[in-house]
């Protein structure tokens, strides 16, 4: 698992976030959905279903040996304590989040992000 890219929340953001991320042979996926997962599955990734805010979950999903963690939660306020949790167990890996709130920006960058995308919000 050691240089995979870890992707927390699985939806649209996420699929964004990974068209514009160099191409990854090993994806792990964390969600507490199953429908979400299922996805995930039929796209070639592990799953770990799980709450992405939880730290066990994040190491069970090979975050401490990820070369890349794509946040892509609902929430920004979840997105910023996941984008912390991950960087405090992995300090090189790649972190990049999709925010809502342009607002946010600073916040998930001083929290560790290397990149971060707003995405627009649904209606």
């Amino acid at each position: 698992m050691t240089g995979a890219t870890v992707v927390i929340g699985y939806g649209d953001a996420a699929l964004d976030v990974l068209r514009h991320v160099p191409a990854d042979p090993e994806v792990v996926v964390v969600d507490p959905d199953a429908v979400a997962l299922t996805g995930a599955m039929a796209n070639g990734a592990r799953i770990v279903r799980g709450d992405g805010r939880d730290i066990c979950v994040l190491q069970h999903a090979g975050v401490p040996f990820a070369a890349r963690v794509v946040v892509a939660v609902t929430d920004d306020q979840d997105g910023l304590v996941i984008t912390g949790a991950a960087r405090n167990l992995n300090r090189t890996a790649v972190i990049v989040a999709a925010v809502r709130e342009s607002a946010n920006q600073d916040l998930f960058t001083r929290l560790g992000a290397d990149e971060v995308f707003v995405r627009a919000r649904s209606a």
